[in-house]
């Protein structure tokens, strides 16, 4: 069955391939603050099951066939969600929060099946050990770093290594796709 990416996303598309997961990309039309807003619920895997189904749904519900992959990932410190920052200073008072701390990364991943809708849905959690950072050295990654599309404003994978102490669990998830969970699923596709 013809794989669909239901996101454009840089990282997810990235780690497909590196797996050697043949796929197309279809923009979703989800809107994700829509999504959360009619869950009202806070709980972070609650949240990011919904986005992601949400986003699935809306590119199986135009096609007439194929395996369609959702996905949704967030920062959670907490208990509380950490959206994609809103401002540069927004961005910079996400890091300050996330440093010397450890918090979760969490991503749905939504399985759906265009012309039968058959659906599967799943999750991973990794923890991320953030070094203590320093307010400038925080002021000049945030402007030499493209952080305002991503959860939590940082990006694993691009320059956050310095920062960062220690990941346990998925280190893919921390990227935005739980590749292991993603190839097991479409491994195991036709028995669940």
């Amino acid at each position: 069955m013809k794989l669909i990416l239901a996101s454009s996303s840089p990282r997810r598309v990235q780690l497909l391939k590196e797996n050697g997961i043949r796929f197309t990309i279809v923009k979703h039309g989800a809107d994700e603050e829509a999504v959360i807003k009619r869950l009202k619920s806070h709980d972070p895997v609650k949240v990011a099951n919904m986005v992601a189904y949400a986003k699935a749904f809306s590119v199986a519900s135009k096609i007439k066939k194929g395996l369609v992959l959702g996905s949704d990932t967030i920062v959670v410190i907490n208990n509380k969600i950490i959206g994609k920052p809103t401002s540069i200073k927004d961005a910079e008072k996400i890091l300050g929060t996330l440093s010397k701390g450890t918090h979760r990364v969490i991503t749905s991943i939504v399985f759906m099946d265009a012309a039968t809708y058959k659906t599967v849905i799943t999750h991973d959690i990794s923890y991320v050990t953030f070094k203590k950072l320093s307010k400038d050295w925080i002021k000049k990654y945030v402007r030499t770093n493209n952080v305002m599309d991503k959860a939590g404003a940082y990006a694993v994978q691009e320059n956050s290594d310095p920062f960062i102490k220690e990941v346990k669990g998925s280190y893919s998830n921390v990227v935005g796709l739980p590749i292991e969970k993603v190839k097991s699923v479409l491994k195991h596709w036709e028995k669940l």
